[in-house]
């Protein structure tokens, strides 16, 4: 349970440090980024710490931690993407960290929503900051791209992690 802040919470501040110091967006944008990774820090280590207090509750908590850091992932996206492109790498997080303990379909989904909503935000923000126009076809397919590259690495992932279990039991 502790995997989002052992690798995935590290990686986000390494990306949120790196926007900030070599793109320099605006004081608000880096205070509400930190704020926001702040507050998800803490979330996580609180759910990830009673998650054996409420045993009968553990499989819900690790779903609401799993879409918490998907909402975590979009508002951070939406701040820095215009600043720093790898910004998309966020939403690999979510889906990668549920395929440790959920079902393949379960990944899949978030993985499609993760890729969803990583879409959506590219358009509202080509929207609200652009032309008025959208998105054009170079952005249309960049996100794709990187959309399709979350289903799949979510996949493996859980493909992964399917395999080492059915391997560890077949050594008993």
């Amino acid at each position: 349970m502790h995997i989002l802040n052992y690798y995935f919470t590290p990686f986000a501040v390494i990306l949120i440090l790196f926007a900030i110091f070599f793109s320099q967006p605006e004081r608000e944008v880096t205070y509400m980024s930190f704020a926001i990774l702040a507050a998800a820090f803490v979330a996580n280590f609180w759910l990830g710490k009673n998650t054996y207090r409420f045993l009968q509750w553990s499989r819900h908590i690790r779903a609401l931690t799993v879409w918490l850091n998907l909402a975590v992932s979009a508002a951070l996206f939406y701040l820095l993407s215009a600043y720093w492109a790898p910004m998309w790498l966020l939403f690999l997080t979510a889906p990668a960290a549920s395929a440790m303990y959920m079902k393949k379909w379960q990944v899949g989904l978030i993985s499609l929503v993760a890729a969803g909503l990583m879409i959506g935000l590219y358009y509202a923000r080509s929207v609200a900051f652009g032309d008025g126009g959208g998105m054009g076809a170079q952005l249309w397919g960049m996100a794709a791209t990187q959309a399709v590259f979350i289903v799949f690495f979510s996949m493996f992932t859980a493909s992964m992690a399917e395999m080492i279990v059915k391997v560890r039991d077949s050594m008993r």
